[in-house]
C-alpha cells in the first residue's frame, strides 16, 4: 500500500525539517515523522471521534485532581527520536503526561506517559508500524491501539525499553492501564 505523503509540493522521498513544516499553511495539518511527511487527511469518522472522546474524557475524570494531564488531538508533541534529528511532530488522537514541563505554548515537547491512536483506514499503516516504533524509541510508556470499527484495542507497555508482550482486548472487555494504576476503559 503506498503512503499518502498529501499535496503535490510535497514529493515521495524528501526529507523535511521542522522549520519547512511551520511554513506550511495553517488550515493544513501535517505530521512530520523523521523528516517524513504525512498528510493527516481526511478528518476522522464519526466512530473513531466516540472512542477517542470516551477514553480521553473518562481519563481525565479518573486523573482529576492528579499532577497528571490530558489532551486530545488537534495537538502537536514534538519528538526527538535521537539528538541530531529532531525532525519529528506527531499529533495522537489522546495522551497524557504527568510531567507538566514538557507542556509548552506550541505543545508538548517529549514524549507523554501514555498515548493511544484510533485507527482508520487512511492511518493504520502508520499507527501499527511507523508510530509504534517511534513511541518505543522516545520512551512512550503505554500505548494503545483501538479499532474505531471494532473496538478492538491493542495495548503495548513499556518494558526495559521494548514494548512487549502485546496485550489484546475484544468490544466490551475492560483494560486496565500500566501507567495510571487503578484506570481502566472498556471500548464499545
Amino acid at each position: 500500500m503506498p503512503q499518502t505523503h498529501g499535496t503535490s509540493a510535497l514529493k515521495e522521498g524528501e526529507r523535511f525539517t521542522l522549520k519547512d513544516w511551520r511554513s506550511w499553511p495553517s488550515n493544513e495539518r501535517w505530521e512530520l515523522i523523521s523528516g517524513v511527511a504525512y498528510s493527516m487527511s481526511p478528518v476522522p469518522r464519526v466512530a473513531h471521534q466516540e472512542k477517542a472522546f470516551s477514553l480521553a474524557r473518562q481519563l481525565g475524570n479518573f486523573l482529576e485532581g492528579k499532577p497528571c494531564k490530558v489532551y486530545i488531538a488537534p495537538l502537536d508533541v514534538f519528538l526527538e527520536e535521537d539528538a541530531e534529528s529532531g525532525e519529528t511532530v506527531v499529533e495522537p488522537d489522546v495522551l497524557a503526561l504527568c510531567d507538566t514541563s514538557k507542556i509548552q505554548d506550541d505543545g508538548i515537547h517529549g514524549a507523554p506517559d501514555f498515548i493511544a491512536e484510533v485507527l482508520s483506514e487512511s492511518t493504520a499503516h502508520k499507527d501499527l508500524g511507523l508510530k509504534r516504533e517511534l513511541y518505543e524509541r522516545v520512551g512512550v510508556r503505554e500505548y494503545w491501539i483501538i479499532h474505531s470499527d471494532t473496538g478492538f484495542v491493542y495495548q503495548y507497555i513499556l518494558t526495559d525499553g521494548r514494548y512487549g508482550p502485546l496485550r489484546e482486548y475484544r468490544a466490551g472487555e475492560s483494560i486496565a492501564s500500566a501507567v495510571f494504576a487503578g484506570f481502566t476503559w472498556i471500548c464499545r
